[in-house]
């Protein structure tokens, strides 16, 4: 993939789009479009996957640290989503 089409792939996952949409607006040829996605969701170390999480973090982390604000704020609907989110990020 160009650096262009790497930019590309971030932004689309940024916006939560499926790796099977991505590749539909990427305009990959079809007989490469189910390796891609592949790529995109489990080889870790490939190019694709790097850029479709990071892209998909990238919106994660915005989104966790609004409803952390909403919550600190007193947000009764948003103080259970930062409880679970320290449940999943127990260290033990």
């Amino acid at each position: 993939m160009t650096n262009d089409q790497l930019k590309q792939l971030q932004e689309y996952a940024a916006a939560l789009l499926s790796p099977d949409e991505i590749a539909i607006l990427l305009n990959l040829p079809l007989d490469e479009r189910k390796s891609f996605t592949v790529r995109c969701r489990s080889q870790q170390g490939s190019v694709e996957y790097e850029a479709f999480h990071r892209g998909r973090l990238q919106t994660k982390l915005e989104l966790r640290q609004n409803i952390i604000k909403l919550a600190k704020a007193g947000s009764p609907a948003a103080e259970p989503l930062v409880l679970r989110f320290l449940k999943e990020q127990n260290i033990d």
